[in-house]
């Protein structure tokens, strides 16, 4: 009789532990995650939020401190800038708007794997695919950030390249 009870409490046991052990391996990011605020140095020195009219047509957006992405940047790359502006095209109103982006990270060039969003599972979904793409940021601007060792490597992971995690189809 013992040997059958323990017999059962294993049969029920173990996918109970293999459950939380997966569970417990996912990698959790916000990847992916959406609408983000672009931000950029305010007059006052703080943050200021970005509004359509600063964005550019045929550039893409990085913006470094958003609040929305833990530990990560908020892009807004060039086809969803080229979205924003046309919407404004029928709609002025809309120059004034906060502009919005989705959460992003810094890839190595030529990677397929880092780029994969994560966040309420995105992955599942190829209108929100991402790939490393080479994203408009002057060496310049890097340098300036990497002045500061600690944004370098939470910005950059010290590997000082553009490239990050986009939906659209990069751009320079």
């Amino acid at each position: 009789m013992a040997a059958h009870l323990r017999s059962r409490l294993l049969l029920i046991s173990i996918p109970l532990l293999v459950l939380l052990a997966l569970l417990g391996c996912q990698d959790s990011t916000d990847l992916g995650k959406g609408p983000c605020h672009l931000v950029k140095k305010g007059a006052d020195g703080g943050p200021a939020n970005v509004v359509v009219a600063d964005l550019t047509a045929g550039k893409d957006f990085l913006s470094f401190g958003a609040v929305e992405c833990e530990g990560l940047v908020c892009v807004l790359d060039k086809q969803g800038v080229s979205a924003v502006l046309g919407q404004a095209v029928t709609n002025p109103a809309v120059l004034s708007n906060p502009a919005l982006g989705y959460c992003s990270r810094a890839c190595a060039q030529g990677s397929s794997t880092t780029c994969t969003p994560q966040f309420d599972n995105q992955q599942n979904d190829p209108a929100l695919a991402m790939s490393c793409q080479q994203l408009v940021l002057d060496s310049a601007t890097i340098a300036e950030i990497c002045k500061d060792p600690a944004k370098c490597a939470a910005y950059f992971d010290n590997n000082r390249s553009p490239f990050f995690c986009a939906r659209g189809d990069g751009g320079v």
